[in-house]
């Protein structure tokens, strides 16, 4: 789902390579999460799997590394099962989102080919007091 910038509405987007998602999401997610466990992470799906493949990242230890690494290790993981995982130049990784998430888009394509995307969130870790 999409949300319209001029009503604010919220639509379905079309989506031509909703399989194609879900194929990537089911040869990878077993990799992705032992990589995460490996790093101090606990690694979630949200989303409907359709359009991309939401991940966010939890750091479930105190040793955990920060975020840029467990996402770095993420995306080398998913370029060595689907054989590409790029970042665009224009986009901004990370992205600081709400609740002091950074975010990554990992694209599965190689660049002007419509196709599934990572968005990977991995969550702060809290100062220790």
């Amino acid at each position: 789902m999409s949300i319209c910038g001029a009503c604010q509405v919220r639509k379905e987007r079309p989506c031509n390579y909703a399989e194609r998602t879900r194929e990537y999401f089911d040869a990878m997610m077993p990799a992705l999460r032992h990589v995460a466990r490996r790093c101090g992470y606990a690694l979630a799906v949200h989303g409907s799997l359709k359009t991309d493949i939401d991940l966010i990242a939890v750091p479930w230890r105190d040793s955990a590394p920060d975020a840029a690494y467990v996402a770095e290790e993420i995306r080398l993981t998913v370029e060595r099962i689907i054989g590409t995982a790029r970042k665009r130049e224009s986009d901004k990784n990370p992205e600081q989102k709400d609740c002091g998430r950074l975010a990554w888009s990992f694209y599965l394509q190689p660049e002007g080919i419509d196709g599934p995307y990572i968005d990977l969130s991995v969550m702060p870790k809290l100062k220790a007091e």
